[in-house]
């Protein structure tokens, strides 16, 4: 999947704060890969892309014209009242000497510093239009911290370019940071809040970095942005299937193969979500088309791990999310597809490796960080398990799984109050999960709150019975009249 897409620029809205400078500490990814190969499923793989949607910097309106109902409060000299307010007629005519010579000298005062004001500004907007300029040569010649170091100092002259915003954003996702881009692009995008391009580019790198369900409303207006309907699809598919929205996933991932037929990313996830909704015959139809026209694709050993692993045949899933890795090293999510088989299976020290060296690909994977974190924790040692979960919620803040696990690290190191506000969080996000409530009553009852914490219980007791009820329902009308074939059962969903 292209990594990759345009850029579009803006400027109308309030003074933003200051995008922080990077960390000298942060660490680098050990392995850098190809940009076109960063996002989770490379789209179109040997389609050559433009990174993001570059946005113009010409013609930024850094000057204003001064209006003619334009108003300033004329202070009392002594304080003690408030002439009414001069209009900018009444200050021309003021200024002919239709008044006292005391107040003359005031209005020509005002005009004289508010062209004092507009002359500066005019010189700041063309300093902003000389560093927007030189940051685009940077970038163009592929140095990147020139490019950034203009970008910023033009900022600092034109905070309501969201074209420059857009443009650093491009900069930080062809560096990798998505963290940085994610920033910079949400300014670009609350300066021109419906620029389909900047939408687009904001889904884009939300996407990167796992947070599917900000990058959907993103991704649905970006759908607009001229040339790259399809791609927008394919992603808001793709964020609708792990939101396990099937149906509507299978509605975007159809309208974007009609786009791109050829597209083996797409008919991998095709294959994916028709098996989600128990259409058999339609997985397979897909399935046999990337086979036959991609026989070599790492996609295909990918789909044959999954499936035996929904089969519970774990060892030969291991050996297809080997052979895809070894088919393409560099392609991701595949080290992360090995990395929770094992974890899943509970062989927790083989899953420590492949989750790692995702890492190393996906540095802003907070699915990974989680993981992680979670044998950390099962191993005893809840310091890094802390460290990990911090950074899955740094990444993605609204991770109710990162929030659970950090909540039951703090209870084993004593911190009860900290871990009642993140099973808190929890609980709001994931409502109508048993582990949240019952690790939020568990502790409140722990620290004294029994009335609510019994609340709590009360609400695992409610979800455990609904959920038991649904079941023998579902499995009653199944029997009676069933409509399609089964869907498998998961062991466990992705977080």
């Amino acid at each position: 999947m292209p990594k990759s897409s345009s850029l579009r620029e803006t400027s109308n809205g309030s003074a933003l704060p200051e995008i922080p400078s990077r960390s000298t500490s942060c660490d680098e990814p050990a392995a850098v890969t190809d940009p076109n190969e960063s996002l989770r499923y490379a789209l179109s793989r040997g389609e050559t892309q433009e990174p993001l949607h570059l946005l113009p910097e010409e013609g930024l309106p850094f000057t204003r014209k001064l209006p003619g109902s334009s108003r300033f409060n004329s202070l009392s000299p002594r304080g003690k009242s408030r002439e009414p307010l001069i209009g900018g007629t009444e200050i021309m005519r003021l200024a002919k000497g239709k008044t006292s010579k005391t107040t003359r000298i005031v209005v020509i005062a005002l005009i004289c510093n508010l062209y004092l004001f507009v002359f500066l500004r005019s010189i700041s907007a063309q300093d902003a239009e000389a560093h927007f300029r030189r940051a685009k040569k940077f970038f163009e010649e592929g140095s990147l911290e020139g490019a950034e170091r203009e970008y910023r100092l033009a900022l600092k002259l034109a905070p309501q370019a969201a074209q420059g915003y857009n443009n650093l954003g491009a900069l930080y996702f062809s560096k990798k940071d998505f963290k940085q881009a994610v920033t910079a692009f949400k300014w670009a995008q609350s300066l021109r809040p419906k620029d389909p391009e900047i939408n687009f580019n904001l889904g884009l790198a939300l996407f990167q970095t796992g947070d599917c369900d900000e990058a959907i409303p993103r991704l649905e207006a970006g759908v607009a942005a001229t040339g790259h309907e399809s791609d927008a699809r394919y992603l808001l598919g793709t964020c609708l299937f792990d939101a396990s929205q099937w149906d509507q996933s299978l509605h975007e991932l159809e309208i974007a193969r009609r786009e791109k037929a050829d597209s083996p990313e797409i008919l991998f996830m095709l294959v994916r979500a028709y098996r989600e909704v128990g259409e058999r015959n339609k997985s397979l139809e897909n399935f046999g088309q990337l086979l036959r026209d991609y026989p070599d694709s790492p996609l295909i050993h990918r789909l044959l791990g999954e499936a035996y692993d929904n089969a519970e045949r774990p060892k030969e899933a291991e050996e297809e999310f080997k052979r895809a890795i070894e088919a393409d090293p560099k392609t991701p999510q595949l080290h992360f597809a090995l990395g929770y088989l094992y974890w899943r299976w509970k062989d927790y020290d083989k899953a420590e490796g492949p989750l790692k060296q995702e890492l190393q690909l996906t540095p802003d994977s907070a699915p990974c960080h989680f993981y992680l974190g979670d044998i950390a924790l099962r191993k005893g040692e809840v310091a890094t398990a802390i460290d990990h979960f911090q950074e899955a919620l740094r990444l993605r803040p609204s991770y109710g799984e990162a929030h659970l696990g950090i909540g039951r690290a703090y209870v084993e190191s004593g911190r009860v109050n900290e871990s009642i506000q993140h099973f808190q969080q929890a609980v709001t996000v994931l409502p109508d999960r048993v582990e949240p409530h019952y690790w939020l009553g568990k502790t409140l009852i722990q620290a004294g709150r029994l009335p609510e914490g019994t609340k709590e219980l009360e609400e695992v007791e409610r979800i455990t019975s609904n959920k038991r009820t649904q079941a023998a329902e579902a499995f009653d009308n199944q029997t009676a009249a069933p409509q399609k074939t089964p869907r498998p059962v998961r062991k466990q969903e992705l977080p």
